[in-house]
């Protein structure tokens, strides 16, 4: 048995994804092994009930040799920022990355990203805007885009103002990189993209932004709702949560990741 580190760890969170979990896994289990090198899959299951747990289990379960599979839990749902730092921590690949469970944005554009970390970046991260300016986002419904607008207005306003979709849900990260800022993240909502881009600024990492193809998914557990809205706080704390991060912070012990 090969007990070297794998290239690359895939990590995926869900939360009650009963529905598609197993569909989405088996594309994924496909996509890996046409990769032609070691791959990890680590499934992080926020808090689902029985069937989603259930069927996570059985897409681990289901993963084709010889793609290591591992089933994170989480006892009671914390959010899906929790749920990415639970499995990016654990990852032990040299490149590490995350992507839905609905697989809104596909598996098979991940090989851009990784081209980006080959060419030297620390962060790669999908971008929905194409490289003609289209917005992918734009095929969502009139209430979702005006809400995404407003995100994104306060986003760049208050975090960074050089990023137009920091939402995107493929992102991929060197090794070191990773284990840097998911030790450092706080936020654990979905708020928490907007936050590893905001660290990686201020830790000076070089990161790349790669158009990726993106399609809204039935179903999505986002609401829009006063809960939703309260985001926008979460928004503005980060810059006070990391107000003392710089590019040398890291220089002596990485802190403990948040509980």
């Amino acid at each position: 048995m090969n007990d070297s580190p794998p290239r690359l760890s895939l990590v995926v969170p869900l939360f009650n994804e009963e529905s598609r979990i197993e569909p989405s896994m088996q594309r994924i289990g496909e996509f890996l092994s046409g990769l032609g090198y070691a791959c990890e899959v680590i499934v992080v299951d926020d808090g689902s009930a029985a069937p989603g747990r259930g069927a996570a289990q059985r897409a681990v379960a289901g993963l084709p040799q010889p793609i290591r599979g591992s089933l994170l839990v989480h006892e009671r749902n914390r959010g899906k920022g929790a749920a990415v730092r639970t499995g990016c921590l654990a990852a032990t690949g040299q490149r590490i990355a995350f992507i839905d469970a609905d697989l809104a944005t596909p598996p098979e554009d991940l090989p851009g990203l990784l081209a980006a970390l080959d060419a030297g970046a620390d962060v790669a991260f999908g971008v929905r805007i194409q490289a003609d300016g289209s917005d992918m986002r734009d095929r969502r419904g009139l209430a979702r885009r005006l809400a995404g607008r407003l995100f994104a207005l306060v986003m760049r306003t208050v975090l960074l103002p050089d990023v137009g979709d920091s939402q995107c849900p493929l992102k991929a990260f060197q090794r070191q990189a990773a284990q840097r800022l998911f030790r450092l993240q706080r936020v654990e909502t979905w708020v928490f993209d907007a936050e590893l881009l905001f660290l990686a600024s201020r830790l000076g990492l070089t990161v790349a932004k790669v158009p990726v193809r993106w399609h809204a998914v039935e179903g999505s557990h986002l609401r829009l709702n006063l809960k939703s809205a309260m985001e926008l706080w979460n928004l503005l704390r980060i810059r006070w949560l990391h107000r003392g991060v710089s590019s040398a912070t890291l220089k002596g012990e990485l802190p403990e990741p948040a509980g």
